[in-house]
C-alpha cells in the first residue's frame, strides 16, 4: 500500500474490510466554497496541502448517509473508486521524483479535456438537503443530517449535552397541552440538526433550549423534528441547544432496560413483547402471556441484573434498507414514512433490535432494574413493571423516607410496623362500629321526640355534621312519611354532604329534582324517598323556604 492509501484503525472494519476515505466536507455551496478557497488546481503535482490528489472524488458525486451521521459509500461504488485511487497512485512516482503523472479517474481533468463528472450509481437512494442560506467558509457548519436518513445527532450520540445548529423554519403554531385546557400560542422551529430527541418507539420526547428560549415539546413530521417553543426564531441563525440531561438519561436508562428484560423474557420463557410505555414514575412492558409466577419474575429480575454486573456493551448500527441482515433483526415494523438508513440496537450477545430511541452504550450504565411485580392486561395479556437505574435509587430513598416516618408514628421498629397497623385497623373498626351504633340509637331518640309531640309539624328539618345515609334512613323509618315531609343532611354545614328527602310520593318525586339543584348535586329516588350527594350545604335554608312553600299550597289551613 503506498503511502497515499494509508487509513486510520478503525476505517476498514467500519466498511465491512474495504479501506475507506477519510471523510470531506459536503459538496454544498459551502462546501464548494472551501474547496475552491484551498484546493489545487486540476493538473497541479501533489503538494502537502493535497498529499492524496487520488482521493478527491468529483465535484458531482453524492455520498449516502450511513452509521454515525458520517458520509461513506455503498459497496459497489467503494470498490470502484479504490480501484480508480490505485491506478491514480500507481502513476505517481516517489515523492520529490518531478516526473509526470497521468490524470486520475476520480480526478477533474484539465479544461481542455474536462468531461462531465461520474455519477455514483446510489445517488438516486440519496435525498436531497434542505435548502437554507450558504454557511460563510469562516464558519462551518457543526454538522448536518440527510434528509432521508432520519437520523438526529440525538441518535449518533445519545450523550451529547450541548449542540450549535442552524434555524432552517420557524412558523406561528399552537400546542395543546397533554393534560387538556387551552392550547399554548407559540411557534414550530425546524433545525438542521438537534440532540433534542422526538417522541416515538414508546420514549418520550426531551426537553431544554435552544438559546434560553425553553422547548415545551419535540414531535417528528416526516424526517424532520419540529421542537415548539414560545419565542420566535430567525431562520438562518445559529443557535445553541442544550439539552435537559436528568429527563434525557432517566429516558436512556428505562428504554435500554426494556430492550434488556424484553430479550431476556423471551429467552428463558418465550415470553414476546407486545408494547410497552415508559411512563413519568414507572415503566410497563405487555408480555403475550396470561399471567407470570413469583418464581419467574424472581429468575428474571436475577439475570438481568447479572447481565448489568457483566458489562455488556450496547452498540448502535445503522443498516441499509435492503441489508439481508435485518430479517434477522426484532422488530415490529417501520413507520409509512421512513426513509433511508434502519437503526438498530444490539446487546452484544443478547439482542438485536430496529430502534430509533436513545439508549446507554453499556449495560453497567442501568445501575440496576427491579421488577415491581405484573398486573393484569388486555386480551390475555400481562403488564410486567419495572424501575432502572436512578428511579431504584429515587424509590429506595422514598421508601426509606415513608419507614422513618412509619417509625416515629407508630414507635417501634421497621420489622414490627405491619403488626402494630394491623392493631391499629382492628381498633379503628372496633370504634367505627361502636360509633355507628350510637348514631342509631341517636336516630332513634330523634325520630320518638318528634312523634311524642302533641302537634306534629307538616315539615321536619334536620342537619348532623356527623351521620351518613344510614343514620337519615333509620329516621324517616321511624317517623314514617305518610303525612310528614322531611328534610335531613349531614355533613359540612356549608360545602359538601348527604341529603335525604322522604315523604308522600307525589310531593317527593316533583320536589327532589329541585332540591338537588338547590344544592348543587345529584340524587335519584323512588318510593318516596329522594336522596343524593351535595355541594353546597350552605343552600339549605333555600330548601326549607321551597318546601314550606309547598306545603302551605298544599294545606292553606296549615
Amino acid at each position: 500500500m503506498t503511502t497515499s492509501e494509508a487509513q486510520a484503525p478503525g476505517d476498514a472494519a467500519a466498511a465491512g474490510g474495504f479501506p475507506v476515505r477519510r471523510q470531506h466536507a459536503p459538496t454544498s455551496s459551502a462546501g464548494r466554497a472551501l474547496q475552491g478557497s484551498g484546493a489545487a488546481p486540476a493538473g497541479s503535482p501533489p503538494s502537502a496541502a493535497d498529499p492524496d490528489p487520488g482521493r478527491r472524488e468529483p465535484t458531482g458525486l453524492p455520498v449516502p448517509v450511513t452509521r454515525g451521521g458520517h458520509r461513506a459509500i455503498n459497496v459497489s461504488c467503494r470498490r470502484r473508486l479504490l480501484s480508480a485511487r490505485a491506478a491514480a497512485a500507481a502513476s505517481y512516482p516517489a515523492a520529490g521524483t518531478g516526473s509526470a503523472r497521468r490524470a486520475s479517474p476520480c480526478r477533474p481533468r484539465p479544461p481542455a479535456a474536462r468531461r462531465p463528472p461520474a455519477t455514483c450509481p446510489c445517488s438516486a437512494a440519496v435525498a436531497a438537503r434542505p435548502r437554507v442560506p450558504p454557511r460563510p467558509p469562516s464558519a462551518p457548519c457543526p454538522g448536518r443530517r440527510s434528509a432521508a436518513a432520519m437520523v438526529f445527532q440525538c441518535q449518533r450520540d445519545s450523550w451529547a449535552r450541548q449542540f450549535a445548529t442552524r434555524v432552517v423554519s420557524c412558523r406561528a403554531a399552537e400546542l395543546r397541552p397533554e393534560g387538556g385546557g387551552e392550547p399554548v400560542r407559540g411557534f414550530q422551529v425546524v433545525l438542521e440538526d438537534t440532540i433534542l430527541f422526538p417522541e416515538g418507539g414508546g420514549q418520550p420526547d426531551d426537553r431544554g433550549l435552544i438559546g434560553d428560549v425553553p422547548v415545551l415539546r419535540v414531535t417528528r413530521r416526516g424526517p424532520e423534528a419540529v421542537h415548539f417553543v414560545q419565542e420566535a426564531l430567525e431562520p438562518g441563525a445559529e443557535v445553541l441547544l442544550s439539552l435537559d440531561w436528568d429527563r434525557r438519561f432517566d429516558h436512556m436508562q428505562q428504554h435500554s432496560g426494556q430492550h434488556l428484560i424484553t430479550a431476556i423474557a423471551e429467552h428463558m420463557f418465550g415470553f414476546k413483547t407486545t408494547s410497552w410505555e415508559l411512563g413519568r414514575q414507572r415503566s410497563v412492558i405487555e408480555l403475550d402471556t396470561p399471567s407470570m409466577t413469583a418464581e419467574q419474575i424472581e429468575a428474571l429480575e436475577r439475570s438481568v441484573n447479572e447481565k448489568i454486573r457483566e458489562r455488556v456493551p450496547v452498540v448502535v448500527r445503522e443498516l441499509a434498507a435492503d441489508d439481508p441482515e435485518i430479517e434477522r433483526v426484532r422488530s415490529r415494523g417501520l413507520p409509512d414514512d421512513h426513509a433511508g438508513p434502519v437503526r438498530v440496537v444490539d446487546i452484544e450477545g443478547i439482542d438485536s433490535n430496529m430502534c430509533c430511541g436513545t439508549h446507554v452504550s453499556n449495560l453497567s450504565d442501568l445501575q440496576v432494574i427491579k421488577l415491581l411485580g405484573t398486573e393484569k392486561g388486555k386480551k390475555n395479556k400481562t403488564n410486567l413493571v419495572f424501575l432502572a437505574g436512578n428511579r431504584v435509587l429515587k424509590s429506595i430513598e422514598q421508601s426509606h423516607s415513608t419507614e422513618k416516618a412509619l417509625t416515629s408514628l407508630l414507635k417501634n421498629g421497621p420489622g414490627e410496623h405491619i403488626e402494630a397497623v394491623k392493631r391499629l385497623q382492628s381498633s379503628v373498626k372496633l370504634l367505627q362500629k361502636n360509633n355507628l351504633n350510637l348514631l342509631r340509637d341517636i336516630a332513634v331518640l330523634i325520630a320518638r321526640d318528634f312523634k311524642s309531640k302533641p302537634v306534629q309539624s307538616q315539615l321536619f328539618v334536620l342537619h348532623r355534621k356527623e351521620g351518613d345515609s344510614e343514620f337519615m334512613n333509620i329516621i324517616a323509618n321511624e317517623i314514617g312519611s305518610e303525612e310528614t315531609l322531611l328534610f335531613l343532611t349531614v355533613g359540612d354545614e356549608k360545602e359538601a354532604g348527604l341529603f335525604l328527602l322522604a315523604g308522600p310520593v307525589e310531593a317527593v318525586e316533583n320536589l327532589g329534582p329541585r332540591v338537588a339543584e338547590l344544592l348543587g348535586g345529584k340524587g335519584a329516588g323512588k318510593r318516596g324517598r329522594f336522596q343524593g350527594k351535595a355541594t353546597k350545604m350552605s343552600q339549605r335554608g333555600e330548601v326549607q323556604a321551597l318546601l314550606q312553600e309547598f306545603i302551605s299550597r298544599r294545606s292553606p289551613e296549615a
